[in-house]
């Protein structure tokens, strides 16, 4: 199963805080909040799923999810005791993924988020790393906006191999043998510069360089 972040905007701190548990055992990292405010103190590209209570103390979570829409594209499923018509055509027209009636079991919530993270992230073809969507079956890579980043084949390649390695760090050589096959020659020189590439196309901090090693993902 993929594991990932998890952000809970939910005022009730009882809901919260035991549905936060349940994903915690599964092995989920959960990050709690308890106002619309605290929610987007919180929210960073890193996060891979929103589960959005509408009634805030401070306002309506729906004010949260108009305003992430515009920098993100990030999973949101709303958890709320609003059940009438209107509130769920209006949640789905701000582009929310799901709807989940109150009252609900964490049990229930928790067994409901694993089915959607595995429908969503499941295939380790399409995986979501500090705010980029990579889709190796399309091999195309966009941002927590959906806009599309133009990658080469080589540098797809290589954040595949590194993904592949869960985050672990691998040799150079590893990965010039992965990526270019027998080329070591050119593989050699041009290793540097495809990993300098990625960095400046999405994130100074996706590959990490260990010293002494060779590279791993910063997942």
């Amino acid at each position: 199963m993929n594991l990932i972040k998890i952000l809970i905007v939910e005022d009730d701190r009882t809901q919260n805080d035991v549905l936060s548990n349940f994903l915690r055992k599964e092995g989920h990292t959960v990050l709690s909040a308890y106002t619309l405010h605290e929610a987007e103190a919180l929210f960073d590209p890193s996060v891979s799923l929103i589960i959005l209570d509408v009634m805030l103390p401070d306002g309506s979570g729906l004010d949260f999810l108009r305003s992430i829409r515009y920098v993100s594209n990030v999973p949101v499923i709303v958890l709320t005791a609003l059940a009438d018509d209107y509130t769920k055509l209006h949640t789905f027209g701000l582009k929310a993924d799901e709807y989940v009636d109150k009252p609900v079991s964490p049990l229930v919530m928790t067994k409901r988020v694993n089915a959607f993270v595995e429908r969503i992230y499941g295939s380790r073809n399409v995986f979501r790393i500090r705010g980029f969507t990579f889709d190796f079956n399309k091999y195309s890579v966009t941002d927590q906006s959906g806009a599309e980043i133009k990658l080469t084949y080589k540098e797809m390649a290589i954040i595949k191999f590194l993904y592949d390695n869960n985050g672990n760090a691998v040799t150079r050589e590893s990965v010039i043998s992965n990526v270019w096959g027998c080329d070591y020659s050119y593989a050699e020189r041009a290793i540097d510069t495809h990993i300098k590439n990625i960095r400046k196309k999405l994130d100074p901090d996706l590959i990490i360089t260990v010293k002494g090693i060779g590279y791993r993902l910063n997942l």
